[in-house]
């Protein structure tokens, strides 16, 4: 009788294995929710060869089916994947202001200004410091990165100044770009990049803060007219590509290893080089559109980082108020890996 129940406990766990090792060798379908122009370099230059790769680093068990048209919002994408409504998505975590307060600390006003060695600094950050404090619950982050440095763009008149702030009604990406220009005098008006091309068409804003690539991308070129770049950036923002937990459990270990090894660090490090390259075209697009493009004088720079050190100070205690344990720690960290990767270019 022992015998009989050996073999057959035997019997039901090698079926279970084959059964198991059946389904990990299905092929997993990722429906990818789409939000950004198709034309726009993220998604064909980057977002695009990343899938392909992945496809192939699986020998195709793993595919992507971009989906028709996006599902919710560009703002909601967070909540669209955890909930399975899509599998996966790029998603910008500076959409909801102070929803994700760890990973603020790649917004902060005048971090850099080369995008190649910041996006994946940061995905080092997350993982090293950030990942614990489990703010992306309910999905896998394959990776987060930052873009570019934010700059403005109004459409009447240029900014010349700290002082020129005052009173412009400028659409903002995130929160740490409202608090900096709140304490500049500006109005900022909290929208996304693909809410900002009415807004300006109608006159309803002055101008906008977001990356230069955003605005040849977007289709903004002819309601723009003058730039002010501070070196460093007035801010930055938050992305990430993220997989619903359930559906990233499909996938087989061996997949997700093979998956990894090509996102992390390595999808950030070519969203970053893929932000240098368009915002350079993009300025060229601009000047030989007739753009007026100042930038900050060293003794400007000096102003601005006086007036923005709030916004760190805030964001040190609002970090705190939600029990994050030394961000002065966590900030160093980050501006150490910048350091790091700066000095391996």
């Amino acid at each position: 009788m022992k015998m009989k129940f050996i073999a057959s406990m035997a019997t039901a766990l090698a079926l279970s294995v084959a059964t198991t090792a059946a389904a990990f060798a299905e092929t997993v379908t990722l429906r990818y929710s789409n939000w950004l122009p198709q034309t726009l370099f993220l998604y064909k230059d980057v977002f695009v060869p990343w899938m392909a790769e992945v496809e192939q680093v699986t020998d195709g068990r793993v595919k992507f089916e971009v989906l028709p048209k996006v599902v919710g919002t560009a703002a909601s994408q967070f909540d669209v994947v955890r909930d399975g409504l899509a599998d996966i998505s790029y998603i910008n975590a500076s959409y909801t202001p102070g929803r994700f307060v760890s990973t603020e600390i790649g917004e902060l006003p005048l971090g850099g200004d080369n995008s190649s060695v910041m996006s994946p600094a940061f995905d080092r950050t997350y993982r090293k410091h950030l990942a614990g404090f489990n703010e992306f619950a309910g999905i896998e982050v394959l990776s987060v990165f930052t873009i570019s440095p934010i700059q403005t763009f109004t459409a009447k008149r240029p900014i010349k100044s700290a002082e020129d702030f005052r009173g412009l009604k400028l659409r903002s990406p995130n929160n740490t770009t409202t608090d900096a220009l709140t304490l500049m005098g500006a109005v900022p008006i909290h929208k996304t990049a693909s809410e900002a091309y009415e807004m300006l068409a109608t006159g309803a804003i002055d101008g906008q803060t977001t990356i230069p690539n955003s605005i040849p991308g977007f289709n903004q070129l002819e309601l723009l007219k003058y730039v002010m770049v501070i070196p460093g950036g007035l801010a930055n923002s938050i992305g990430l590509m993220g997989v619903n937990k359930d559906k990233w459990a499909e996938i087989s270990e061996e997949d997700q290893k093979a998956i990894l090894a090509v996102s992390t660090e390595k999808l950030a490090e070519a969203v970053g080089t893929g932000y240098t390259k368009a915002d350079e075209e993009a300025f060229g697009i601009m000047r030989e559109a007739g753009y007026e493009i100042d930038t900050a004088n060293p003794e400007m720079v000096t102003k601005f980082a006086e007036l923005l050190k709030p916004v760190e100070v805030n964001w040190i205690a609002r970090a705190k108020e939600k029990g994050i344990p030394d961000p002065e720690g966590l900030l160093a960290a980050f501006r150490a890996e910048i350091v790091a990767g700066s000095k391996g270019q």
